[in-house]
């Protein structure tokens, strides 16, 4: 994809140098196929995340505290997958990381919600005398 857009801006750039209209032009066009290209990708990659966003939901009802939540430990192993998996697909691995840092703190917030949600929800259906003997 990177080299794809950097071809398309080199083309549109020699284009303009040139003063063709034809060279700007196609230029325009090759942009706006490349950008129904990016479209199209969001879409795969945000229903990809919907699909990772529901896996950790499922996931959250086995975790019961904020350490198992955060896992730090897994932290670094998504980290260190994902920027080998960037390499190998010839992408830069620090635009993975930092891709891959912002969806597992917003996941990881989703997942201390749903943790609080949980354990909010446990106190109420607890019987008053347990409550309580807890308190």
């Amino acid at each position: 994809m990177t080299a794809g857009t950097t071809g398309a801006a080199t083309g549109t750039t020699a284009g303009a140098a040139t003063g063709t209209t034809a060279g700007t032009s196609a230029g325009a066009e090759r942009i706006d196929e490349l950008r129904l290209s990016v479209d199209a990708l969001d879409r795969q990659i945000v229903a990809l995340l919907a699909q990772r966003t529901r896996v950790v939901r499922e996931l959250t009802a086995f975790k019961t505290d904020e350490e198992t939540v955060r896992s730090p430990g897994r932290v670094a192993q998504v980290i260190e997958k994902v920027r080998g998996l960037a390499v190998e697909e010839g992408m830069p691995p620090g635009i993975a990381e930092s891709v891959y840092r912002t969806l597992i703190t917003e996941l990881t917030d989703l997942q201390m919600e749903l943790l609080a949600e949980r354990r909010a929800s446990a106190r109420r259906a607890a019987p008053a005398g347990a409550r309580e003997g807890a308190a």
